[in-house]
């Protein structure tokens, strides 16, 4: 963990903001993920990151993150990977997404936000 995110996380732990489920790691899910990543480089920013995943898998299926790139690695392994393509993931940051919006309105797992939604 960076200094960075050790200090995040310690000043939304002294807040009350975070939870500590015990969460397992889901080897299925992770392999299946690791094998549709198509290059060794993308395979270890998705592992960087299978947490959210777990998380979400084990929770309410959803994901809020800043990380575009981590967001579309996803998206490009969902198609191979039947866990993950309900995952809904939201960007705060993004306006278009309105995510204020989507919280107010109960944050449904509206299928466009959905890792495994593909545009027609």
């Amino acid at each position: 963990m960076s200094h960075f995110a050790s200090t995040w996380l310690a000043a939304m732990a002294a807040r009350g903001r975070v939870m500590s489920d015990k969460i397992g790691a889901n080897v299925v899910t992770r392999r299946e993920i690791e094998g549709a990543a198509a290059t060794p480089k993308k395979m270890t920013a998705l592992r960087k990151d299978f947490h959210l995943i777990e998380a979400a898998l084990a929770n309410d299926l959803s994901v809020v993150s800043l990380d575009e790139i981590v967001r579309r690695l996803f998206k490009a392994a969902a198609p191979a990977v039947a866990a993950i393509q309900k995952v809904v993931w939201v960007n705060p940051a993004v306006p278009a997404e309105r995510p204020i919006e989507w919280l107010v309105k109960g944050a449904r797992a509206e299928s466009a936000r959905m890792l495994g939604h593909r545009e027609r």
